[in-house]
C-alpha cells in the first residue's frame, strides 16, 4: 500500500526575492507532495493572491518594495484568505520573533543551511494536523540570534514608527502607480484597511474625475530622467486635500513615487476662526476707542440740553427742540455703551447685498 504524501492535494505559494531560496523551498515542499507556485517578491505575490487562494504560503520577511510583513497582514486580514496558513521563513526569525508574532502567522521558521532548515520545515508541517494553535509556532533549532540583525531591525522599526505617527497620509507607489505602502493616516483618510489598499492602483481609490487628474500628474513626474515633483488640490466629500507627488530615484534609476496628502479642511476652518478673532479684535478696539472719544462731548451736549430745557419753560417750541436734542444725545450715549460691550462679531443685512455690524446683537449675543 502506497503512503500518501502529506502535502498531496494542497497548494502552497512560495514568496522570496532570492531565487535560490525559492528553489530550496520548492525542492523541500515538492518532496512532500505540495503543488507549488513561486512568487519572486511582494508585488508578484499580490498578483497571485488577488487571483488565487492557497492552503499554505511560505513567505520571506525582508523583501524590497513590499515586505513579507505587509503580505502576511494582507493574508491574515483578508476574508478571502481566511483558511490560508502563513509560514514566515526568515533569516531574521530569531531576532524579530516578537514583532513577527504580532503578524499572527501559523509558524515562523529560521533560515539556515539546507539540512537544518529542511528539518525545521518538516517539523512545522507536522503541526498542521495537531489541532488549532493560538500562538505562533517557532522553529529555529540549530540557529542562533545575531546582535547586528537586532540592530538593523530596530532601525527599521524606528523609521516605520515615525511614518506611522505622521498626521499626513503617506503612500508609496511603484513605477506602475501600484500602492506598495500606506501609513496609518492614509488608511484613516480612505477609510480602508491596509490589505484593501496594498497592490491597488493609487488613482483608482478616488472618483473618476479626481482619478483622471491624479493619473495625469503621476505620468508627468514618472516620465522623467531626473528628480520631479508636483502639487495637486482636490475636493473630496466636503474635504479639501493637498497632494504632494515626488518621484523616487535609487542609483539614478526610477523606482516609483511617493504621495503625501494633507487634509486642509481643519486648517482652513482654523484660519477662518483666526480671521474672525482678528476681525473681532479690530471691531472691539475701534468701538472702544470711538466710545471713549464720544463720551466726553456727549456728556457736555447732554448737560447743555438739560439747561436749555430748564430755561425754556416759557417757550414751548424751544423747550421741545431742547428735549429732542437731549433725547438723541441719550440715544447716542446708549449706543456708545453698547460699543464698549461688544463681545462677538455679528452682522445684519443693510440692503444692496451689504452687511454691517449688528451692534445690539454683538454687545448682547443672548438677545436672540
Amino acid at each position: 500500500m502506497t503512503e500518501t504524501a502529506p502535502g498531496a492535494g494542497h497548494s502552497v505559494l512560495i514568496v522570496d526575492n532570492d531565487k535560490l531560496a525559492v528553489k530550496v523551498l520548492v525542492n523541500i515542499l515538492s518532496e512532500q507532495g505540495f503543488e507549488t507556485t513561486c512568487a519572486y517578491g511582494g508585488l508578484d505575490a499580490l498578483q497571485h493572491l488577488t487571483n488565487t487562494t492557497f492552503d499554505l504560503v511560505f513567505l520571506d520577511l525582508v523583501m524590497p518594495r513590499i515586505g513579507g510583513d505587509r503580505i502576511c497582514r494582507y493574508i491574515t486580514q483578508s476574508p478571502r484568505h481566511a483558511n490560508t496558513k502563513v509560514f514566515i521563513v526568515s533569516a531574521a526569525a530569531l531576532e524579530g520573533r516578537h514583532n513577527i508574532a504580532e503578524l499572527k502567522p501559523f509558524a515562523c521558521i529560521a533560515k539556515a543551511p539546507f539540512n537544518i532548515m529542511k528539518k525545521n520545515i518538516l517539523a512545522a508541517l507536522k503541526e498542521l494536523n495537531t489541532g488549532p494553535h493560538e500562538a505562533m509556532l517557532m522553529f529555529s533549532e540549530g540557529v542562533y540570534p545575531r546582535s547586528v540583525v537586532e540592530e538593523l531591525l530596530f532601525s527599521q522599526r524606528h523609521f516605520e514608527a515615525i511614518l506611522s505617527s505622521m498626521t499626513e497620509s503617506v503612500f508609496e507607489l511603484d513605477t506602475n502607480c501600484i500602492i506598495t505602502y500606506v501609513n496609518q493616516s492614509a488608511r484613516i483618510l480612505l477609510d480602508k484597511q491596509e490589505w484593501e489598499l496594498i497592490g491597488q492602483k493609487f488613482s483608482s481609490e478616488f472618483s473618476n474625475k479626481n482619478s483622471a487628474r491624479i493619473a495625469k500628474t503621476l505620468v508627468g513626474i514618472l516620465d522623467t530622467t531626473g528628480t520631479s515633483s508636483a502639487e495637486l488640490d482636490l475636493h473630496i466629500q466636503n474635504r479639501e486635500l493637498s497632494l504632494s507627488f515626488r518621484n523616487v530615484l535609487r542609483d539614478n534609476k526610477l523606482i516609483g513615487a511617493t504621495v503625501v496628502i494633507n487634509d486642509l479642511t481643519e486648517k482652513k476652518l482654523l484660519d477662518q476662526e483666526r480671521c474672525l478673532r482678528e476681525r473681532l479684535t479690530g471691531v472691539i478696539e475701534m468701538a472702544s476707542a470711538a466710545a471713549h472719544e464720544l463720551n466726553q462731548p456727549l456728556t457736555v451736549i447732554s448737560g447743555h440740553a438739560q439747561l436749555l430745557i430748564q430755561q425754556c419753560t416759557s417757550n414751548k417750541t424751544l423747550e421741545r427742540r431742547a428735549r429732542i436734542i437731549y433725547d438723541q444725545v441719550e440715544r447716542l450715549g446708549r449706543l456708545t455703551k453698547q460699543f464698549s460691550g461688544i463681545a462677538t462679531y455679528k452682522t445684519k443685512e443693510y440692503g444692496d447685498n451689504l452687511k454691517i455690524i449688528d451692534v445690539e446683537l454683538s454687545s448682547n449675543p443672548k438677545s436672540k
